[in-house]
């Protein structure tokens, strides 16, 4: 179950009388491959550049963010799921504009942290119904660039998995031996493994 502002159900549930505009918004730190540093960029399905504040999905707190429009940028549904299952959303940006050809050629996107959030304009006020409500959080899992045929538009796609649940399957080279378990304040869980691994158990047997 997701948890949202009494602003964002009071928009939504009014969608039917008033009329939505739903926008998603889309936040990649990527590494510069010439200065090592990590410069977020940020990108949303409107028609021109943004500022405004989300909260971070990070902290929690709330952060000012331009957001670069014009993109043709595309989201692919996010599952909401209660079990361990790992959350894959695809990201799709046109290649042509300055901004996606900065962030796909620029920037080492491997494991990048992505924060996605979701928004509704109101159709009379033109206005945010309410603040951005944070719908994703996860790291870059590839972005490969589809060069296009003659005449066609070309785009990136950028997947992107759940962070917390992909932490669940990443590996620690330093428990695999005891070696590593003795660094760690004495631990020897680890001991006699490599004796273990050699017995044979007559299970069911006398």
């Amino acid at each position: 179950m997701k948890n949202i502002t009494s602003a964002f159900f009071a928009a939504l549930t009014g969608a039917r009388d008033r009329g939505l505009v739903p926008r998603r918004f889309v936040w990649i730190k990527g590494k510069s491959f010439d200065t090592g540093v990590i410069n977020p960029i940020g990108l949303w399905t409107g028609d021109d550049d943004i500022n405004i504040t989300v909260v971070s999905g990070i902290t929690g707190l709330p952060e000012a963010r331009t957001y670069y429009g014009g993109l043709n940028l595309q989201v692919s549904p996010i599952a909401r799921t209660a079990d361990l299952t790992i959350q894959t959303v695809t990201i799709t940006i046109g290649q042509i504009a300055p901004v996606a050809q900065q962030l796909v050629r620029g920037y080492d996107l491997r494991l990048a942290p992505v924060e996605i959030h979701d928004m509704a304009f109101d159709i009379v006020t033109r206005q945010p119904s309410a603040a951005p409500e944070i719908a994703f959080l996860g790291i870059t899992d590839g972005a490969p660039i589809k060069t296009p045929a003659v005449g066609q538009d070309g785009n990136v796609e950028i997947s992107a998995i759940s962070a917390a649940i992909a932490m669940l399957e990443r590996t620690n080279p330093a428990k695999s031996s005891y070696e590593g378990q003795k660094r760690r304040s004495g631990d020897e869980f680890g001991l006699y493994s490599s004796t273990v691994a050699n017995w044979q158990i007559p299970w069911g047997q006398k």
